[in-house]
């Protein structure tokens, strides 16, 4: 009987492990299906969507770590309390328009508005140009736009985001082992020291009360926070977090080159970010038994990389903005070397070298560690476009992972401290049976001398987060301070909409011309007014 129980647990995990690994393959997969079934000629449409639902279906059955978590009462709770305060952090952040919107919704609502409004493969009315950018995360919610209307697509990208990041929640308490809310407050308030770097340049922005935005404060340089990231570019941080952190839980490289396509037509920058962290973490696999080579060559790895990655760069590809760099690169670039790597230096310092400080001493053998930091080092000197689009994206992986390993020391550093107050407390009677005491109370003892550091070193740290937590609060405090004014006021918390002809589709950071492209000469399902063979000049 106890053998029949035991079975029947067993399977009930392990359906559920299953239906866990479907919903959260799908969420990264969906976009991807949706792209290839709306953009291609159908006989490539039919081929690579049976290929990659194939393939995703393969990836359900080995997914991520043997151990998930077994949620009781209490755990179930504490999943809907994060859920709620997820909904809430997605409301602030302008996501759908129900409150203040930072201008990079300015282009965002109108690719939006495009997905929903105009035909499939999105071309201009000229039928020169067409809609080339990383879309990915808005075309589910632009499917039920187009059937339901466009505000019901907006609600369906404010559900798609909660949904998003509840699962970049479930699975750091699955990489945890253990469910409570700090993966959520981590997540909302960590940060670098944005404010430090504004106070020691004295740059404009001290007072809280305007709530300006922080990041930009090191010039040629940013590190954007989680909150930033949702707060201004939703569509390629929510799909980066919910890759980086599949790629951490999985157990082995069965899917990791399947995973890493998922995520290009979300987040193509971070994308790059994350193909080294992948490889390092396979050659930790090989390194620990070297039979290990053999796993990353599965179905479902080369249909990532060859049907989903192949389609995926060839429509990319069709924006060249990403391989213009411009003269000076940026608007704001600093002219003068020693100003520039004085700059450099006190931004890697405060955005992240502080962090690698406590995260070394918790983490001194662990490569993972170093190799964050040279990517974290690297990517403010790429130079990609006209801006400093790479060094903010590229890094969001890494950042993610260092967010972790933070959360890591100071749970290391709190039970350290709780074990140093209750040891005494549970050697005492043991000590007072031999006729002595273990831990004296007098002033200056041992004991005393040796809890006393570790909880100095545990305020230091905590005053750190708390001072990079002023960059979230700042974007929270405008979200709020906006919306309360603007609704007061009678106006709209939503960003003034730009035209999706006259400047969306002629803008190069977010089209491409289509009468030479590959894509869209021999794969596109372009109508056949548009076709670049009958186009006249």
């Amino acid at each position: 009987m106890e053998k029949q129980n035991a079975a029947e647990v067993k399977n009930g995990k392990k359906k559920k492990d299953t239906y866990v690994s479907i919903w959260i393959y799908l969420y990264l997969a969906l976009p991807t299906l949706i792209f290839l079934i709306g953009w291609l000629r159908w006989y490539w449409a039919l081929l690579f969507g049976v290929l990659s639902a194939v393939a995703c279906v393969k990836a359900f059955i080995v997914s991520m770590q043997d151990k998930c978590l077994v949620m009781g009462q209490r755990d179930i709770s504490m999943m809907i309390k994060a859920l709620l305060l997820i909904a809430l952090w997605v409301y602030l952040s302008g996501i759908g328009g129900w409150c203040y919107q930072n201008k990079d919704h300015e282009v965002r609502s109108a690719i939006f508005r495009a997905l929903v409004n105009y035909d499939w493969p999105v071309i201009s009315h000229g039928g020169d140009r067409a809609l080339i950018y990383y879309i990915g995360f808005w075309l589910p919610a632009a499917c039920i736009g187009k059937l339901f209307g466009l505000e019901a697509g907006y609600t369906a990208q404010v559900v798609w985001a909660v949904m998003g990041i509840f699962i970049v929640y479930y699975l750091i308490c699955i990489y945890r082992r253990k469910a409570d809310l700090l993966p959520l407050l981590f997540l909302v308030f960590f940060s670098g020291l944005d404010y430090a770097g504004t106070w020691i340049l004295g740059e404009e922005g001290m007072d809280l009360r305007l709530a300006l935005h922080l990041e930009w404060w090191a010039v040629d340089f940013q590190f954007t926070s989680m909150t930033s990231q949702l707060f201004w570019v939703f569509n390629q941080a929510i799909p980066a977090w919910v890759a980086t952190i599949m790629v951490l839980v999985q157990k082995n490289c069965r899917n990791m080159l399947f995973i890493l396509s998922l995520m290009m037509l979300s987040s193509t920058i971070p994308f790059v970010g994350l193909i080294p962290i992948a490889a390092f973490l396979y050659l930790r696999r090989i390194a620990a038994d070297r039979g290990n080579w053999k796993e990353i060559i599965t179905f479902q790895n080369i249909v990532g990389v060859l049907v989903i990655g192949g389609c995926m760069f060839l429509y990319l590809t069709g924006n060249i903005s990403g391989r213009m760099i411009g003269k000076d690169n940026a608007g704001l670039v600093i002219r003068e070397p020693a100003a520039q790597w004085l700059r450099y230096l006190l931004f890697f310092f405060l955005e992240a070298g502080v962090y690698l400080y406590f995260v070394y001493k918790y983490r001194k053998r662990d490569w993972l560690v170093f190799l964050i930091t040279f990517l974290m080092a690297v990517s403010p000197f790429i130079k990609v476009g006209a801006d400093h689009d790479f060094c903010m994206r590229a890094s969001v992986p890494s950042l993610f992972i260092l967010m972790l390993m933070c959360m890591e020391v100071w749970e290391g550093m709190y039970s350290e401290i709780r074990r140093e107050v209750h040891l005494p407390a549970l050697a005492q009677p043991y000590a007072e049976a031999q006729g002595e005491r273990a831990f004296p109370a007098q002033k200056g003892n041992y004991a005393d001398k040796r809890v006393s550091p570790r909880k100095c070193v545990m305020a230091v740290y905590c005053v750190i987060l708390l001072l990079g937590a002023f960059t979230p609060f700042n974007e929270i405090h405008r979200s709020v301070q906006e919306t309360y004014w603007r609704v007061t006021l009678g106006e709209s918390v939503r960003y003034p909409e730009i035209g999706i002809e006259k400047e969306l589709l002629q803008y190069g950071n977010f089209s491409g011309e289509i009468r030479e492209n590959f894509f869209y000469r021999y794969l596109a399902n372009v109508p056949a007014v548009y076709s670049c063979e009958q186009r006249t000049e």
